[in-house]
């Protein structure tokens, strides 16, 4: 497979992420009309995986993705982001921005290609697969107390998972770092698409940061994909994250863009 048709499937990993967190959101609403992938969660915050909008056909004008939006998520009473790929999206970026829209968050597009090396943890932590439903509460727990530090409010997360039992489907796998006395510090995501796996929910809480957790959860989690037949294992990083997954051997190969208003 080449670079770029690698790319492109790293570009539509995350409509298939919004796919398949629709499942684990049964209240919500998921559209996908005219090439255009349409969300409505269980939160009204205009954020992936909530109320968003992904143009999945790059044929499709901005006027248009734009139009299907407003008559889906009803007008600025019910706040929407829709998000945008660099490699495909650079018109529809200059028609979000002319319409009035704010770029809220400009992120690196990543991919690893090739197995990564586990980083070395301490001896009194492990790294294993989440395999039973109990296990579920602390994976949650450490997503809601990691990505608070990122300014989603604690209280919201557990919305993400509504529907906790989705999480142990075959085509996810999640990758817990677990210490002696039982303590879950760490997580990591795989979604198992195709032929380009996607990561989500990297977090660690923040008493175990420091001691590469979550570079471990990681590295597991990439490493299953690729063992699974994905050729490609793509990641949207945040900018806490960006220089873990660099160490780790991911390529920086487009940007991710956030818009709302």
């Amino acid at each position: 497979m080449t670079s770029a048709l690698l790319e492109d499937l790293a570009d539509q990993n995350l409509a298939h992420a919004v796919r398949i967190h629709a499942r684990w959101q049964p209240a919500g609403r998921l559209l996908e009309l005219n090439g255009v992938l349409l969300h409505q969660g269980t939160l009204p915050l205009p954020l992936p995986h909530q109320n968003c909008v992904i143009r999945v056909d790059q044929a499709v004008a901005p006027e248009l993705v734009l139009k299907q939006a407003q008559a889906f998520f009803g007008g600025q009473a019910n706040p929407y982001a829709v998000i945008t790929m660099s490699r495909q999206d650079l018109d529809l970026d200059a028609y979000l921005d002319a319409e009035g829209f704010t770029a809220q968050a400009d992120l690196p597009a990543m991919l690893a290609e090739a197995p990564v090396a586990m980083p070395p943890i301490a001896a009194d932590w492990r790294i294993d697969l989440l395999a039973r439903a109990d296990e579920l509460p602390a994976f949650v727990d450490v997503c809601a107390k990691a990505y608070a530090t990122l300014g989603l409010p604690e209280v919201f997360t557990p919305s993400f998972f509504v529907d906790t039992a989705g999480l142990l489907a075959p085509d996810v796998s999640i990758a817990l770092a677990r210490r002696q006395d039982g303590l879950v510090g760490a997580a990591a995501m795989v979604l198992h698409t195709g032929d380009v796996a996607g990561i989500y929910w990297v977090g660690t809480l923040p008493d175990a940061r420091g001691h590469g957790l979550a570079a471990a959860c990681t590295a597991a989690v990439t490493n299953l994909a690729l063992e699974r037949g994905a050729q490609g294992v793509a990641l949207q990083a945040t900018h806490m994250g960006e220089p873990t997954y660099r160490r780790l051997g991911f390529r920086e190969y487009g940007r991710m863009t956030r818009w709302s208003r």
